[in-house]
């Protein structure tokens, strides 16, 4: 029991005297912030740009499809029977 206090005081005091790390420098890391932040709000626009878009786009080929075909006239036509040659 005594060798388990004392191993124990002997790693409390280890723990103690290490050094810590220290902290990185606030700046440098307000920059890191800044920048993730930024980069952050540019691909949430693009993203809904890139939404808008594709929602443009969907709207008007629905539209097209939705649209009253027109028959095109003047092309060639095939001779009536009728017709002398």
């Amino acid at each position: 029991m005594r060798s388990n206090a004392a191993s124990q005081r002997r790693a409390e005091e280890q723990f103690k005297t290490k050094k810590k790390v220290a902290p990185a420098d606030t700046s440098a890391q307000q920059a890191e912030v800044e920048k993730t932040a930024r980069l952050r709000a540019l691909r949430l626009a693009k993203e809904a740009a890139d939404k808008e878009t594709a929602n443009r786009n969907a709207t008007a080929a629905t539209a097209a499809r939705s649209a009253p075909r027109r028959r095109v006239s003047g092309g060639p036509q095939a001779s009536s029977p009728s017709e002398p040659k």
